[in-house]
């Protein structure tokens, strides 16, 4: 009675450590999906923020070279130059916001996968916890064997 008992009980931690496996299967592939997600977020931010430099670069570049030329610019000419430049700096500015909005979505998928990796290790931990404890319950009913089998050969003698 006492055997099938035991029988029971480490079949049940069986069936938990499967169960507990498929978990960890489930939470590495939404863990896969998450740095995916992440990695995605972090490219579309580096090509803002790319944009955004060449941006102000060329606004840069285009108020030194009209600026550097020392010759007499036209009214209509500067007029043109400052409309360009106030769209170069607006343009700036809609960068600058989308720059600021994928930051903040880069730090969400961030961490929405640093939860996601915290959740697979704990069930690795779990996992690994009842593999060793089953394989503890196997290794304590095979010495009990080993006793049983050698009382009964010394009790043969």
């Amino acid at each position: 009675m006492q055997s099938s008992q035991h029988g029971k009980v480490e079949s049940g931690l069986k069936s938990r450590s499967q169960k507990i496996q498929t978990l960890v299967e489930l939470a590495q592939i939404e863990e896969e999906k998450a740095v995916k997600t992440l990695a995605a977020v972090q490219q579309q931010y580096q090509q803002h923020l790319a944009q955004l430099d060449q941006l102000k670069s060329y606004v840069d570049e285009y108020a030194q070279s009209t600026v550097g030329q020392g010759r007499v610019i036209q009214p209509i000419q500067m007029l043109s130059t400052q409309a360009f430049v106030a769209k170069l700096h607006q343009a700036i500015q809609v960068e600058s916001e989308k720059t600021g909005r994928l930051a903040e979505v880069v730090e969400h998928a961030r961490q929405v996968w640093l939860e996601k990796r915290t959740r697979l290790k704990a069930l690795q931990k779990l996992r690994d916890k009842l593999k060793q404890s089953e394989q503890a319950g196997l290794d304590k009913r095979e010495q009990r064997f080993l006793d049983e089998l050698s009382a009964l050969q010394h009790g043969r003698k």
